[in-house]
């Protein structure tokens, strides 16, 4: 087998498929944002904290970056066409959540709501963000975290039935219903 260069700037795309989410967050003014993202993962369990890597100029990281508060949604292949929506650019102060015809869910600990299809949602608080390159890393404390309940099984988040969304790349997404493996 032969390998082929890959041009250095893309090196992303070979870390795929890579969980999507929907980011809410709200500006000082209240008004409501929803945004996807894929440049996302866990980056500690105690305490538990969550990363995402957000471009400076967007709507979400000018918002998290006033408030320091964000929800991170997890959406199911089911929303798939409104969370292209959410990825729209709209105005500052134009909600995605209902330009994309969902529904949002007070939060217990933070301000942005939740997105009720999504099949999970983590409230967090900002901890701190840093300049990396051409995005900016947010890392948020997990302060509550919301399951529905046929989501789970035995612990874990059911893909072969939720059907998460993972991104490829640019418009390429697959579902996350794969049979799990089990290393010998």
């Amino acid at each position: 087998m032969e390998f082929v260069d890959l041009d250095v700037e893309s090196f992303y795309r070979v870390l795929a498929p890579r969980p999507t989410i929907i980011v809410t967050t709200v500006n000082p003014e209240g008004e409501v944002n929803a945004a996807p993202f894929s440049f996302t993962m866990p980056v500690s369990v105690n305490p538990p904290l969550i990363a995402v890597a957000s471009v400076p100029r967007h709507h979400t990281y000018q918002n998290l970056e006033k408030t320091r508060e964000m929800v991170v949604n997890i959406p199911s292949v089911d929303i798939l066409k409104e969370l292209w929506v959410t990825g729209e650019k709209f105005p500052q102060g134009v909600n995605e959540i209902e330009k994309a015809g969902l529904t949002a869910m007070d939060s217990d600990t933070v301000k942005p709501p939740w997105i009720k299809e999504c099949l999970a949602h983590m409230e967090c608080e900002i901890e701190f963000t840093r300049e990396c390159g051409d995005h900016q890393l947010v890392v948020g404390r997990v302060k509550k975290v919301g399951v529905r309940e046929d989501a789970l099984k035995d612990g874990l988040l059911n893909a072969e039935e939720m059907k998460p969304i993972l991104h490829l790349g640019g418009e390429d997404f697959i579902v996350g219903d794969h049979r799990k493996i089990v290393p010998k």
